[in-house]
């Protein structure tokens, strides 16, 4: 299993033995490191908060953009939440999971455009995997010969690794590690036995051919890679985020390892500073021309949640029809199969399909456990609704969006990193929530019972108990703290009516008494605890 102390060992040995500092450099994710995020870790533990990140809020949007779920899509998602569980629960071991419904959803529709531009892929390169989710849904890919990741962030990488161990087993390679660490270098054995025989032991080796499925190498292992070929090469949201000489190595890298008619295939281009004009210039100067672009808005009666691309290089057949064309959105051509099996799957058996909320994917998750009769804990947790507070204080909580079951309520600022609930990513959602309304008719429910049920006396006695506590002296007496808190870490605030109407958009029991106990943990409420007391005291005299 690779650790940080591991992986920054052979990273050092590495470095050691490149000729050029800049080449070791390219790959610095400078970008992250700019925005706070976590790029190194000192344990397994800090991995847990980064496992929902980069999609806060997007479940409700990237459901909308594929026309909602099968029976066999949902029970495709929902099998693939229970294994990210049994992951969570074996890596982390806690007994409440932070959920990624938002990010488990971006790979998901990932994984569908995939398929849809070749249902029987089986070579795939990607690029910067992120929290490497797309792994879950590879695991039962029938085809799949070569499935390679390559990724520089330590934090992710490790997170990763720590999924493909998971998933994969024994048909994982973890590249990052030595393949020499475990030899001893020929370190002599003495033969004569002069001492307590029951002290030492000449060591029993096999050596056994290894089959994996699924590689994962580390920026200094690069070159492996390029002895490889693959029919797809996937970078999602990283394209305008390398630096321009990372984003070369990387070009030239695809064009050693990709098929002659194989593609690139990006959903996000990326949140960086160069223009997709000028990504564009760079990619065809690589020789990569787009032959498929959307952006969030600019398809009628369609909704994308991000701009996404496909790119063919000079030996593609379609690599002439492109090349003198102007990349311009959206380039559409519906007389190509995949672009309608990638980017117009919402039409695909549209009659069989429902746009699912969050309250009836976590009912489904919650009543797979109680099927499989384990974690008996987890069927009877609470899926918590995280708060606007805890959401970047968007005061946006009737969009459904909110993916973390039994979120951690009071989390330092080192263990949510900023960057996670940007004004720039808050304003995006905003305009996809503007836009699904506009286009296509859209307005984002707010959190029901999934049968739809009004509320009950329990519920109504559960809203009742939390208006409250947040009405109580000790919720006051601690408001000043937050208002400053949220400052500091730059979150916006929230009203009492923001607060009272989230509340009212509630309908389940379970996600009010998981708000009730995330509020009982909370700093707020326990530093006044002494002050409860004494007012306890008082009113019995």
């Amino acid at each position: 299993m690779l650790d940080a102390s591991a992986y920054r060992s052979n990273e050092t040995n590495a470095k050691r033995a490149i000729a050029d500092w800049r080449l070791s450099n390219i790959n610095d994710p400078y970008i992250f490191q700019n925005q706070g995020f976590p790029v190194r870790v000192d344990s397994f533990l800090d991995l847990a908060q980064i496992l929902d990140t980069m999609q806060e809020d997007r479940f409700d949007f990237y459901i909308k953009e594929i026309g909602g779920f099968t029976e066999e899509d949902k029970e495709l998602f929902v099998k693939v939440c229970l294994d990210y569980v049994d992951f969570y629960h074996s890596v982390f071991q806690r007994d409440r999971v932070v959920l990624p419904l938002s990010t488990m959803m971006a790979h998901f529709v990932i994984y569908k455009k995939l398929s849809g531009f070749s249902p029987n892929f089986s070579r795939l390169l990607e690029l910067g995997p992120g929290c490497g989710y797309l792994s879950f849904f590879l695991r039962d890919h029938k085809s799949l010969v070569d499935y390679t990741q390559i990724e520089s962030t330590e934090s992710f990488y490790l997170l990763q690794s720590h999924i493909n161990s998971h998933i994969f087993g024994s048909r994982f390679d973890e590249h990052a590690l030595s393949k020499h660490a475990l030899n001893d270098h020929g370190a002599y054995h003495p033969k004569l036995k002069w001492h307590n025989p029951f002290h030492y032991e000449e060591q029993k080796v096999v050596s056994i051919a290894r089959d994996p499925v699924c590689n994962h190498f580390p920026w200094w292992r690069i070159g492996d890679v390029a002895k490889r070929k693959y029919d797809i090469v996937s970078s999602n949201a990283n394209l305008n985020e390398f630096s321009r000489e990372a984003l070369f190595q990387y070009l030239s890298l695809i064009r050693d390892v990709l098929s002659d008619d194989g593609v690139i295939i990006s959903q996000c281009l990326g949140g960086g500073p160069p223009t997709y004009d000028s990504i564009f210039a760079n990619m065809k100067s690589a020789g990569f021309v787009p032959v498929g672009l959307v952006q969030i808005d600019n398809v009628p009666g369609r909704i994308f949640v991000v701009t996404n691309g496909i790119f063919v290089g000079e030996k593609h057949p379609l690599y002439a029809k492109f090349v003198d064309r102007k990349p311009t959105f959206p380039m559409l051509e519906r007389d190509l199969e995949f672009i309608n099996k990638m980017y117009f799957i919402n039409e695909e058996n549209a009659e069989r399909k429902k746009v699912y909320s969050t309250a009836e994917i976590m009912a489904a998750i919650s009543d797979g456990y109680k099927n499989r009769r384990q974690y008996p804990e987890l069927a009877r947790s609470k899926p918590t609704l995280a708060s606007s507070e805890q959401k970047g204080g968007s005061g946006k909580s009737s969009n459904g969006g909110h993916s973390k079951a039994a979120a951690q309520p009071d989390k330092t600022p080192a263990e949510k990193p900023d960057v996670a609930a940007s004004k720039g990513h808050m304003k995006e959602v905003g305009r996809l929530q503007r836009i699904a309304q506009k286009e296509v008719g859209y307005v984002p429910q707010p959190q029901i019972a999934a049968n739809g049920s009004t509320p009950t006396a329990d519920v109504e006695g559960l809203r009742g108990t939390l208006a409250y506590m947040y009405s109580s002296k000790s919720w006051r007496f601690t408001a000043p703290i937050r208002k400053v808190g949220n400052l500091m870490r730059g979150r916006g605030l929230q009203s009492d009516s923001m607060e009272a109407s989230r509340l009212n958009a509630i309908y389940s029991a379970q996600i009010l008494k998981g708000e009730i106990e995330a509020l009982q943990s909370s700093t707020s409420w326990r530093i006044t605890a002494p002050l409860r007391f004494v007012m306890q005291l008082g009113s019995r005299r």
